[in-house]
């Protein structure tokens, strides 16, 4: 399975099944080049698209979503005020234009469309974004994502609870225009505006439903092109099916959208073959064999992929433990052999083709220049230096990750790497349900676990600030005051210094390596079967990854 197992019975055993699979998608493949582009044929007459996803759905509360599949589905039934095109620039969605900015930067005037309505027949107006605000930032919610609220007039003390959440710089001049007050400028504002999270909410329709809001498609209620019917809040299975009060309705071509998780590469690959799908994500061995097939394309992401670690575990502490795991692992064979599936080795946690110098121009990743961190000689050093300093010659870690096939392999990688580069480390792989993923780490009731993060809008502290002391979603317990005094400098003193806010991020990363709050693995790219005759999807690196509001069945299609 190009996994390092820890013996040589499991080595006998994974060879064969690696043996019998290979047979078996050598075949699956060959029948792939002969139907390239036949995938899907059963629904494209009724404008249904059939759907498969490797992870399950956690919730449809925009409020408190932080998994991508709940994010996804999020963004296709409910409109935000601004909504981003495959280049990730904002458009006008439940907003006439972009903002209107006060000369100094620190005021956002927003006008609203008046025809817009919510799926139950209620007008959409703007104390329904206010209140999406009010929510957000109430700490009786425990929004993670609280902090994106960093900047909005008088954020510091309603987060912190020190004043009520009517004092957040946002406020319904009327019923269609919105004033958001800032206490700094913030450059990415209208991205944050398009990002689910920030999308308005029916207040009486969540005050009703209360702790169910969000939980099922019952408890839900839409702004967007589609409404979400058929799930129960666990289920593997849902629809999207078109919103008649969008305000856009006419435009939306797509009538229904059948959602099934799968979690096997080849049992999806097998059913886009026989055309009960119109999409299949591959991981691995099956993108190999599927090489050629015209059907396959890839699509780069803004995210990255790490080892997150609870810095509360005794060895976790210690900084040349962590350093001896970063240097253990070969990020370019996992990325390349394992993952198999575009997604390509990083060693800095800000991904390739994401921000870029003002002034040169410059990748990021480029500017800092952060060479790979493997090397087994370092590895060992590191783990002879954290013995001696932890007292201890074995050290025993869990490892959580997600249950299905890719991320199962990627952990059974790591697991091997860690345990056969570090004489006395024991690495326990746990494998759960995404949900119960989640809830672990949000619970912090995990040693490590395979996390990634993508892109919510276009700036480094999207991903710098989750391990900044206090940060809602520092789940790793990091504090290190260094490292939070560049992201104040980039916030607040160099905040329209674009040159100067540069190099403070340029520092963090190079703290970021050097301390090792987390280990980068890699950077993803999705490799999916597509239908050629679904067309119109709106494919982006960052935020909602894909939007079906202009998606259509050109039944002309081969």
């Amino acid at each position: 399975m190009g996994v390092i197992f820890a013996s040589v019975i499991q080595e006998e055993i994974g060879g064969i099944y690696m043996k019998l699979r290979k047979y078996a998608l050598t075949f699956l493949a060959g029948t792939a080049l002969g139907l390239a582009g036949c995938g899907g044929g059963n629904s494209s007459k009724m404008d249904v698209v059939n759907r498969t996803e490797l992870q399950e759905m956690s919730t449809l509360d925009s409020t408190l979503s932080q998994d991508t599949t709940s994010g996804n589905f999020i963004g296709q039934v409910q409109a935000g005020l601004y909504w981003e095109d495959e280049k990730n620039q904002p458009q006008p969605d439940l907003a006439t234009e972009l903002p209107k900015v006060s000369e100094d930067g620190l005021t956002h005037t927003i006008k609203m469309r008046q025809d817009a309505k919510w799926s139950n027949g209620d007008k959409i107006t703007a104390h329904d974004f206010v209140y999406a605000i009010h929510r957000l930032a109430d700490p009786k919610v425990g929004a993670a994502y609280s902090y994106l609220l960093d900047g909005f007039e008088n954020s510091e003390e309603v987060l912190a609870g020190k004043a009520p959440v009517d004092k957040i710089g946002v406020k319904a001049l009327d019923d269609y225009t919105i004033e958001i007050k800032l206490s700094k400028p913030l450059p990415y504002l209208n991205h944050l505006l398009a990002f689910c999270c920030f999308s308005p909410l029916n207040q009486k329709f969540v005050e009703e439903k209360g702790d169910r809001y969000g939980t099922s498609s019952d408890n839900s209620i839409a702004s967007g092109p589609f409404q979400v019917t058929d799930w129960d809040g666990t289920g593997l299975k849902f629809k999207l099916k078109k919103n008649p009060n969008f305000y856009n309705a006419d435009k939306v071509k797509l009538n229904e959208i059948n959602v099934q998780v799968i979690k096997e590469n080849a049992t999806a690959a097998n059913l886009f073959e026989n055309g009960e799908v119109d999409n299949a994500l591959l991981r691995g061995e099956v993108v190999k064999q599927y090489k050629g097939n015209p059907s396959l394309q890839y699509r780069p992401q803004a995210s990255t992929y790490y080892i997150q670690m609870n810095h509360e575990h005794p060895a976790l502490k210690n900084k040349d433990f962590r350093q001896a795991i970063a240097h253990a692992i070969n990020n370019e064979e996992l990325a390349n052999k394992i993952k198999a599936d575009g997604s390509t080795a990083i060693s800095t946690f800000i991904p390739r083709d994401f921000i870029f110098n003002p002034e040169t121009g410059a990748d990021f990743v480029d500017d800092v220049n952060i060479p790979s961190a493997y090397d087994v000689n370092k590895a060992k050093e590191k783990w002879e230096k954290a013995k001696a300093e932890l007292g201890k010659s074995e050290i025993s870690v869990k490892l959580l990750c997600s249950d299905d096939e890719g991320s199962k392999k990627v952990g059974e990688y790591i697991q091997g790497q860690i345990q056969n580069t570090l004489s006395g480390v024991h690495v326990d792989l746990v494998t759960l349900p995404g949900k119960n993923r989640i809830a672990k780490v949000n619970n912090k009731d995990y040693d490590m676990a395979l996390s990634g993060w993508s892109a919510d809008y276009a700036d480094a502290s999207n991903f710098f600030d989750l391990f900044k002391t206090g940060n809602a979603y520092n789940r790793s317990n990091y504090s290190n005051a260094q490292y939070d005094a560049l992201l104040k400098k980039a916030s607040i003193q160099d905040a329209e210094n674009p040159a100067a806010r540069w190099q403070d991020f340029l520092q963090a990363q190079k703290l970021f390596t050097e301390d090792v709050p987390a280990v980068v693995l890699y950077q993803a790219k999705d490799a999916e079967l597509r239908n050629p005759r679904v067309k119109g999807i709106v494919y982006r690196s960052g935020g909602v990854d894909f939007d079906y509001r202009s998606a259509y069945i050109d039944k002309d299609a081969k």
